[in-house]
């Protein structure tokens, strides 16, 4: 009989050069979820590295720019004071000899100090005003609050200021000379002597840039690394479809994907093996679909039927014997009678194992119960009891048909094989979120395989009472209790 239902199938990968050429590989159906996933994935975790990369790059490049502006002023001030200095001793012995004009002085002190093109050399008097000075006359410091406070402390120092003309920065350093009330002034622009350190600064956001690239770039293999097999299984799980031919995937990458892999393939095999027992199930259930009808076919031709044949033969012959023997006919009408009841009560049975009336009519409890009384009367050796405990209400009709046939087939496998039973004890529990049937019977137990085992046995029955609990999201348990027969236990959730 031909398979009904699509299935998995499941070859090692020693045999995929095989397997290829066989023409049965899946084809991707719809668009593959790896094709995307992956790279979305990836850009995700490298735009959420990307991000406080940047940020602690940043930050990084604002305290370092800050602590070394700090350091090289704290240099250049320190450097700045001692060269006012040495300028103020050089102007002193340049005007403790030989008489020489105060800006030549002043030039050749600069000179002396060559501290840059951009500085400029002050001469300034005990008030603060200034008598002479080099480079650009525009740049004095003549008015400027800041150099009076540098002047009045009469200690060699320096400040960095801002100049009132130009708005540059620049480092003002004072010494005073030797023997006078007067002093020199240093200026030199902060833009040429942080020049070097831009530089270094340029060159460390260079390197933090750099670093940052090479962090992601490190990062984007490592996740590709990752991801490749996560995109396998994306791509296995899309291709794995009934009937398609499954290849185990190898366990690849770190630990956990190992695990997930291994996790995947095991359940895919199981899924395979689920199939095929649905396929065997589905198989068997037409073929025990047909087997029931032919036996009703015959049941009925083989009693009903004759019933009826010979219910008109008799009917014929009463009306003969009417006239002739009128005491005849009412012995034939006797047997006319207990003949229709017969074929009444054959009917009615074969009617209520198709489709029990009982149990719509007067609900769950009453049909169970005719199930033990039925039993009673086929076998009277044994003593069968129904007790319904909790809430008793009506279910859904679907929910009533499954415990009913379960209880059924329960019932009638006693009747097969537990024929020295004594007692069958039937409870129909209704609980708040449940309902739950127990049948146990003091017959000889035995061992109840898996489903599979079932199915390939032909014990449709006992897996039709599993599949009927699976249908309902419930479970079923069939097991022996030593010295006392087998208990089935039917829970399903309502």
């Amino acid at each position: 009989m031909p398979s009904v239902m699509g299935g998995l199938h499941w070859m090692p990968a020693m045999n995929e050069a095989a397997l290829e050429t066989s023409g049965q590989t899946a084809k991707p159906q719809g668009n593959s979820a790896h094709s995307t996933g992956g790279s979305t994935i990836r850009r995700q975790l490298i735009w959420a590295s990307l991000f406080p990369l940047a940020f602690f790059s940043l930050l990084a490049s604002l305290v370092t720019a800050v602590a070394l502006h700090e350091m090289t002023l704290s240099l250049a001030l320190q450097r700045n004071t001692a060269q006012a200095q040495a300028a103020a001793s050089h102007m002193s012995e340049i005007l403790a000899g030989q008489p020489v004009p105060v800006d030549q002085a002043l030039a050749a002190t600069l000179r002396h100090l060559q501290p840059g093109v951009d500085s400029l050399l002050l001469l300034v008097s005990e008030d603060g005003r200034v008598m002479s000075a080099t480079g650009s006359p525009d740049r004095y410091y003549a008015t400027d609050k800041n150099l009076q406070k540098i002047i009045i402390k009469r200690q060699p120092h320096s400040m960095l200021m801002t100049s009132p003309v130009t708005e540059d920065q620049e480092i003002v350093s004072y010494a005073p000379l030797n023997g006078s009330g007067q002093g020199l002034v240093l200026v030199e622009p902060w833009e040429k002597i942080m020049t070097p350190a831009f530089y270094y600064q340029l060159v460390l956001v260079g390197l933090l840039t750099l670093g940052t690239a090479l962090s992601l770039g490190m990062l984007s293999l490592s996740l590709g690394r990752v991801i490749q097999p996560i995109t396998n299984l994306a791509r296995s799980a899309t291709q794995t479809v009934p009937g398609s031919i499954f290849h185990p995937l190898p366990e690849q990458g770190p630990e956990e994907l190992r695990a997930l892999t291994a996790s995947f393939n095991q359940m895919v095999i199981r899924l395979a093996e689920q199939q095929s027992s649905l396929r065997q199930y589905s198989q068997k259930a037409l073929i025990s679909q047909e087997e029931e009808r032919q036996r009703l076919s015959h049941e009925l031709h083989d009693g009903t039927v004759q019933d009826l044949v010979g219910l008109v033969q008799r009917l014929e012959l009463c009306r003969a014997e009417l006239e002739r023997d009128p005491d005849l006919a009412r012995r034939r009408l006797d047997e006319l009678k207990m003949l229709s009841e017969q074929t009444l009560n054959d009917v009615r049975r074969i009617s209520n194992a198709l489709r029990p009336s009982i149990l719509q009519d007067l609900g769950l409890p009453v049909a169970l119960q005719a199930l033990c009384d039925d039993l009673e009367q086929q076998m009277p050796g044994i003593h069968c009891t129904c007790v319904v405990s909790g809430d008793p209400r009506r279910l859904a009709p679907e929910m009533e048909l499954a415990v009913f046939r379960v209880a059924q087939e329960a019932l009638t496998n006693v009747r097969k094989h537990a024929i020295n039973a004594e007692r069958v004890a039937v409870n129909l529990v209704f609980q708040e979120a449940e309902v739950q049937i127990t049948i146990q019977d003091s017959g000889p137990g035995f061992a109840t395989p898996d489903v599979r085992t079932l199915v390939r046995g032909g014990h449709l029955g006992l897996a039709g009472m599993y599949e009927r609990a699976r249908l309902f999201g419930g479970s079923l348990d069939i097991k022996p209790i030593p010295g006392e027969g087998t208990v089935v236990i039917l829970q399903l959730p309502l």
